[in-house]
């Protein structure tokens, strides 16, 4: 694992490099319209181009700044946010849903002294159709031998682990990935099995909101909403804690299983 200080954002670019040449190379060529427009007199043409050049350096600028904060360890980092969100112990063990990025649990780790952290791979190509995990899997190099990281494999319908069993989920970017809204619900419901009553789950998302849309453009708004997060949990049986905004680029929230008898009261007043 490279710990470089650009790692992170290195990795993230490897993954992503489809849209990265394809600005790259429209970068290119609204250069040679400009040199061209110059040389032919069509001074009309010039703007234009320039405009599309500033636009693209714009876009190349932002990827590059969301993969730093999100993943090398001087940015926001959403897994060390929801870390001190959930006040983990280092000597707790808990759960890590991950999609084989392995980068934020092993950063995680580095936080533990006697606690574990199970980290539950999930990747299905069929339910995560996004290329770049593709290719951010194949980037990285076999997890390392760790007594405070335990790797296992599972699906968002069985993660491997007992009824009521574990205290803490954390559910990173993870969600989201996943296009169906079932399959979504799926994922938590499934981590609502896991936990133990009073137990945590700790999501972060991106969603949408005027950051997102700046960096993303116009598909920035097919990002879900922060309430849309709030129905899914709430409509799983899980009771809001505490929520953060992160610069408007991740979405943190702090979700709590009630005990059973809490969550009878809970559908009493639902049905009101």
């Amino acid at each position: 694992m490279n710990d470089g200080r650009f790692s992170g954002t290195r990795t993230y670019i490897l993954a992503n490099w489809p849209r990265f040449v394809l600005l790259y190379l429209g970068m290119v060529a609204a250069l040679i319209i400009i040199g061209v427009s110059a040389m032919r007199g069509w001074l009309s043409f010039i703007p234009i181009a320039t405009a599309v050049f500033i636009i693209l350096i714009y876009f190349i600028a932002a990827g590059i700044w969301e993969a730093r904060q999100r993943y090398d360890f001087d940015g926001i980092t959403p897994h060390h946010v929801l870390f001190d969100m959930g006040q983990i112990a280092a000597t707790e063990r808990f759960a890590y849903v991950d999609l084989g990025l392995q980068r934020p649990a092993i950063g995680l780790s580095r936080r533990l002294t006697t606690g574990q952290i199970i980290v539950i791979d999930i990747y299905n190509p069929q339910w995560t159709i996004s290329p770049w995990l593709v290719r951010w899997r194949a980037l990285e190099p076999p997890p390392p031998a760790d007594p405070r990281l335990s790797w296992r494999e599972g699906n968002l319908n069985l993660l491997p682990l007992p009824d009521e069993s574990i205290n803490t989920v954390m559910l990173c970017h993870v969600a989201g990935e996943f296009w169906q809204d079932g399959d979504r619900a799926a994922l938590l419901r499934e981590a609502y099995r896991v936990l133990k009553p009073r137990g945590q789950l700790l999501l972060a998302e991106s969603v949408r909101s005027q950051t997102n849309w700046l960096i993303r453009g116009i598909t920035g708004f097919s990002l879900p909403t922060a309430e849309y997060w709030r129905q899914m949990l709430r409509q799983s049986g899980y009771r809001i804690r505490g929520e953060k905004n992160l610069a408007g680029l991740s979405y943190c929230v702090r979700a709590q299983k009630p005990t059973p008898a809490e969550a009878q009261q809970l559908s009493f007043k639902l049905e009101f």
